[in-house]
């Protein structure tokens, strides 16, 4: 699966692989959709001054990180939703990528920075459990006022499609019990539940085997 397989069928809905450059525009159109996430609002509370700036801050961060290490990132056209993937073996971050957004993660989480570099920690020990290769979804996100319009499941199978013609399974971690029904019409199955840092909010990994295995 590469970036050049994106569909350009739909019009402002279609979904294109997000360019070099537009890290910023991913992190605004993620920090919209991430709003009123629990996770989030666990670790930076909506009623915060500058909340809105510091999750952009962090989602530009991470963005910019993806797109630097080249792994696919998509946009739809009309910017409305957004997604950030890793290959099979790529998902992992490296210590160089770590020191490179140390800066940035420190301006959006603030205080809770320990709370949130520990709760990162835990997912993803959890997530080096999966030893089959896999494909990754780290975020998925439509903003505020273009969700419920199939969005999400759009650019769930501009991927997806490829994994099942090519047999491989995803993963992903949800932090918002309400996009389960989604993440299941389209394959996930639910394979574990933990709350974050043993009492924080639920965070729920799902596992997806290709079309043909199922």
């Amino acid at each position: 699966m590469t970036q050049e397989t994106v569909s350009s069928r739909g019009g402002s809905q279609a979904v294109r692989a997000a360019r070099r450059d537009e890290a910023a525009l991913l992190g605004e159109v993620l920090a919209d959709a991430f709003a009123e996430d629990p996770v989030f609002a666990w670790l930076i509370p909506p009623e915060l001054p500058g909340r809105d700036d510091r999750m952009r801050t962090f989602f530009t961060s991470m963005s910019r990180g993806y797109l630097r290490q080249g792994k696919p990132c998509y946009l739809t056209g009309d910017a409305s939703a957004a997604a950030l993937w890793a290959a099979p073996g790529a998902w992992g971050m490296p210590l160089s990528q770590v020191l490179l957004e140390a800066v940035p993660s420190g301006l959006a989480f603030r205080r809770p920075l320990l709370r949130a570099l520990r709760t990162q920690t835990q997912i993803a020990g959890l997530h080096a459990e999966r030893s089959a290769p896999h494909w990754y979804l780290a975020y998925l996100g439509t903003r505020n006022d273009r969700q419920g319009q199939g969005l999400g499941t759009k650019m769930l199978q501009e991927v997806l499609t490829g994994l099942d013609a090519n047999g491989v399974p995803a993963y992903l971690e949800s932090s918002n019990e309400r996009n389960l029904p989604m993440y299941e019409r389209n394959g996930f199955r639910v394979v574990g539940e933990l709350p974050a840092l043993g009492h924080g909010p639920t965070i729920w990994r799902m596992w997806r085997e290709p079309e043909a295995c199922r």
